[in-house]
């Protein structure tokens, strides 16, 4: 391949990177957690092969921000996956069982749920 070529592949391949970076959605939203074991759990059951692009929890602040493709999962499902692990948010809330199983420092004081 001549660097001509080669220049115009690279090229096409930046385009269609942005082309698919444009479409993400950005959300921040609240989850219970509060200490660092919390973050680690709450940011790793989230998968780029989900479609999930940038996971980072605040602490302090009990939100976390993502960044994901809508096309391949909704904001609803990223709640119910930070459920599966024993999160309750302001998308899912974690069963009892999930939540019982989660270390004693991480278990928070849970919302009321009507």
């Amino acid at each position: 391949m001549n660097f001509k070529a080669l220049l115009i592949a690279a090229n096409f391949a930046i385009l269609t990177l942005g082309a698919q970076t444009t479409n993400l959605k950005k959300e921040t939203f609240k989850v219970y957690g509060n200490c660092g074991m919390c973050k680690n759990k709450i940011e790793n059951c989230l998968k780029e092969n989900d479609g999930i692009v940038f996971r980072k929890y605040d602490i302090k602040g009990q939100m976390l921000e993502v960044k994901y493709d809508p096309k391949k999962i909704t904001i609803k499902e990223i709640g119910q996956k930070v459920a599966n692990v024993g999160y309750d948010n302001q998308y899912a809330t974690a069963s009892d069982e999930n939540y019982n199983n989660l270390h004693q420092c991480c278990q928070y004081n849970r919302p009321a749920t009507n």
